[in-house]
């Protein structure tokens, strides 16, 4: 008896080595492209300065970038494999017929996106009806459009009857100051200063309503960052990219648990000030958990770039997830399951 006791344990010590064998990772060290903002990078940027990617064996090398728009010319190169982005840049990826997969969300950012009235539109507005009558200031084709156009479908409004003006952020708030629009829409930090500067007051967001009589959580706007990476990388190094999706998951729990202690971290990495740090992430809702409102949100945003000619043709929306690794690493974060093959 005692003999087959020792047996047993030495097959547990080796079918433990074995696993532990399996799940090492294929890399030591690695790339990540990484835009320089809160809302896509916080995780990265708090897992690596904590050590947690040291603790899973792995040495993750912060690319940074400054604009989310370039992912795609630069993913073209195809020495882009680990990164963040959004729907706005992956789907543009997808469509050119580059392999890219969004393998776990990082945060919902549609807080950040906002719509600030001015002085004079604070006094017209007293129902959302009155929007209809206003002149709004924004970039023309900018994901916070869909915001608007989910306030007007939910409360009546007519999007057609409203006069959009083609201004970039920096110009809407001068333009709002000025009186020569009534509304801003944008998002962080410039709609802070909107409101800092040009007395503006926040009428929504993509995901809560300030309407008086309506306020508290919308779904106008589905748009969540995540960790996005080439099907190269999916195909020959699983293992690591698990090994990073657990730090990244510390690193979740980190600034939802300890934000002041992430909120220095982050604006030190992005060379940022931390009040600003501290209010944007604030607006941010830090979660790796997969839901089918991140599935809704990639197929509203196809329909949206195809509306606008950014891409050529419509894409499948669920191709463009992997969700087996973060399954791997934590059943209880998918919530909705993708069944894509890796091409």
């Amino acid at each position: 008896m005692r003999y087959l006791s020792v047996v047993l344990a030495v097959l547990l010590i080796f079918g433990a080595a074995s696993d532990a064998l399996a799940q090492k990772p294929e890399l030591t060290e690695v790339d990540a492209w990484l835009v320089r903002d809160p809302q896509m990078s916080a995780q990265f940027a708090v897992a690596d300065q904590m050590g947690y990617f040291k603790e899973r064996g792995i040495k993750v090398n912060p690319r940074w970038y400054i604009a989310g728009t370039d992912l795609p010319s630069m993913w073209g190169a195809g020495n882009i494999h680990l990164g963040t982005a959004t729907a706005t840049m992956v789907v543009p990826i997808a469509a050119a017929g580059q392999p890219i997969y969004s393998i776990a969300p990082q945060s919902d950012i549609a807080g950040t996106q906002q719509i600030v009235l001015g002085k004079r539109a604070q006094e017209l507005v007293r129902t959302p009806k009155d929007f209809e009558k206003l002149k709004v200031g924004m970039p023309k084709g900018a994901s916070v459009t869909l915001a608007i156009q989910g306030m007007a479908k939910d409360t009546g409004v007519d999007f057609s009857k409203i006069q959009f003006v083609n201004l970039s952020p920096p110009d809407s708030i001068t333009a709002l100051a000025k009186g020569d629009i009534d509304a801003m829409a944008g998002w962080a930090p410039w709609v802070f200063n909107a409101v800092k500067n040009a007395g503006g007051k926040v009428y929504f967001t993509g995901n809560r309503s300030h309407i008086p009589g309506k306020e508290g959580q919308v779904d106008w706007l589905l748009v969540h960052a995540g960790v996005v990476a080439s099907g190269k990388m999916l195909k020959e190094n699983p293992n690591t990219l698990k090994a990073i999706l657990r730090a990244l998951a510390k690193a979740t729990t980190t600034i939802n648990t300890d934000r002041e202690g992430a909120v220095k971290i982050v604006a030190r990495e992005m060379k940022m000030d931390e009040a600003l740090a501290r209010d944007i992430m604030a607006l941010n809702i830090y979660s790796m958990e997969m839901t089918d409102k991140i599935y809704k949100g990639m197929e509203v945003f196809v329909d949206f770039l195809h509306s606008l000619n950014r891409i050529p043709q419509k894409i499948a929306p669920d191709s463009v997830f992997y969700t087996k690794l973060l399954k791997e690493v934590d059943p209880k974060l998918v919530k909705w399951e993708a069944k894509t093959e890796l091409k």
